[in-house]
């Protein structure tokens, strides 16, 4: 079954709404260097979607250039807070790739694959063993020992 979703970027002035498919074309991680540099990050966390099934409220911006696999990729964020929101590519003429962090519910997330590993940070196929914290604690996140 699919799932609605909505979501936005950190000041709110892009809203979306979005179906997501039960079996998405594609719902991972990706730590390709483009992807690094557009989050900021070591990986993006995004999954595919058909264009078809978002609805957007308020314009974007768009930044493209040309991948290592040879192909046209745009990159949308938000021109007031620079929140990125979606991908699209002259790969994929009828999806877009969506930003999973700017979703309003995360738990319709679904990561199945780490792609382009071969750039991967370290740390981020390890994260998950690292030391977790629900809040902050104290003036520090560093575990006392």
């Amino acid at each position: 079954m699919a799932d609605k979703a909505t979501g936005q970027c950190l000041c709110g002035t892009v809203k979306y709404e979005i179906t997501i498919p039960e079996k998405p074309l594609y719902s991972g991680l990706c730590h390709c260097k483009d992807c690094q540099r557009y989050t900021g990050t070591a990986f993006a966390s995004s999954l595919m979607v058909p264009k078809a099934d978002v609805t957007i409220e308020g314009g974007l911006k768009f930044y493209g250039k040309d991948t290592d696999r040879g192909t046209f990729m745009e990159r949308g964020f938000c021109p007031d807070c620079g929140s990125n929101v979606l991908c699209r590519s002259s790969d994929w003429d009828d999806q877009y790739v969506m930003s999973a962090g700017t979703l309003d519910d995360a738990s319709v997330y679904k990561p199945q694959i780490n792609i382009f590993t071969r750039s991967a940070h370290a740390h981020a196929l390890d994260a998950g063993k690292l030391h977790q914290f629900k809040e902050r604690e104290g003036n520090c996140m560093v575990p006392r020992e």
